[in-house]
């Protein structure tokens, strides 16, 4: 049968996948001159003993198999379904064996401090290093994000691609926005309407007491103050403790309490115009009228035409009543 030489250091990569240093210089052995007997490989290798229990090691890994009348030859196995079995039980074994040093170390300081350090569970962020690390925090979610989005934003304002993948592929993102973020120009349709219509839940409140961001379970970011966001550009990454626990529950509070936005941007019913749906969730973060109509680019004259329109269609004879129809309707 022909055979060939494996490259340099074949040997030692095949060891990084768990294989023992005389398994893989008999795989490396039966590739250069396959098939080969454990006699053979006795004579050129090591022992019996050694040889027997490398060869036992291969066919158990799926490496190698019997060949021959008498089954005591032994040729190389296609290595795919193997190399990555190996592979993921390198992985496990190198998770375990990490989590095994983590919590050796965490046991050493509680047995000295008594507490875990503050620095494991609270992180200020500052500065350029904002935005990287927000962005990585978010390429690491797998199930949920919940989020108090108010202004000023650390990126831009842009349109968050990264989230609209995220939901596309199925995870949730539950959002509650202050009055504050619709008057941010651009925000509205630019940022939170394309989350809505790719599958974002959101509501809305008229404010807000910190900006916050949980990711999953592990890890969430908070500006203690808007102002506080804008003067010194930082933000403080806190771990799962306490005080994470204390965040969850205050945006839980804040989701329970806000006004739902639909997702698709349409009544039950009745659908209205973007442009009135627009003016309505503004209205309902307590924009004023000049804001509202310079964020939608009209005069003062038409927005009272919209405001009438639409208060017209729901038969209404007040703003209060038209946000109440709006909300029960899902126009908003």
């Amino acid at each position: 049968m022909a055979s060939v030489t494996p490259p340099d250091g074949f040997g030692a990569q095949l060891t990084r996948l768990g294989l023992g240093e005389p398994a893989a210089r008999i795989y490396r052995r039966m590739l250069e001159s396959a098939p080969v007997t454990a006699e053979e490989l006795s004579w050129r290798d090591g022992d019996a003993e050694t040889v027997h229990l490398a060869l036992k090691e291969l066919a158990d890994a799926g490496l190698a198999v019997s060949s021959g009348v008498d089954g005591t030859e032994f040729l190389p196995a296609n290595p795919g379904e193997a190399l990555a079995a190996l592979t993921t039980r390198r992985q496990a074994e190198l998770h375990d064996a990490r989590l095994a040093v983590q919590t050796a170390y965490r046991a050493f300081r509680r047995a000295h401090t008594g507490m875990p350090h503050a620095q494991d569970l609270l992180e200020v962020v500052t500065g350029d290093a904002i935005v990287p690390r927000l962005q990585h925090l978010a390429t690491m979610v797998r199930q949920q994000v919940r989020r108090l989005d108010s202004p000023p934003y650390f990126t831009g304002g842009r349109r968050n691609l990264l989230e609209e993948d995220q939901l596309r592929r199925g995870i949730s993102y539950r959002c509650v926005y202050s009055g504050a973020s619709l008057g941010d120009p651009g925000y509205l349709t630019g940022n939170i309407l394309p989350c809505l219509r790719a599958g974002e839940q959101a509501r809305l409140l008229p404010e807000l007491p910190v900006k916050l961001t949980l990711f999953d379970d592990r890890a969430a970011t908070i500006a203690l103050t808007i102002r506080e966001a804008d003067r010194n550009q930082s933000i403080v990454i806190v771990r799962p403790c306490s005080l994470f626990s204390a965040l969850e529950g205050l945006f839980e509070t804040s989701w329970a309490a806000a006004l739902p936005l639909d997702q698709s941007g349409e009544a039950t019913e009745q659908p209205i115009r973007p442009i009135e749906r627009e003016l309505l969730i503004l209205l309902a973060a307590g924009r004023k009228d000049d804001e509202i109509a310079a964020e939608l680019g009209v005069s003062r004259r038409t927005l009272f035409r919209y405001l009438e329109t639409l208060m017209d269609r729901a038969g209404v004879s007040s703003r209060f009543q038209l946000g109440v129809f709006a909300a029960h309707n899902r126009w908003l």
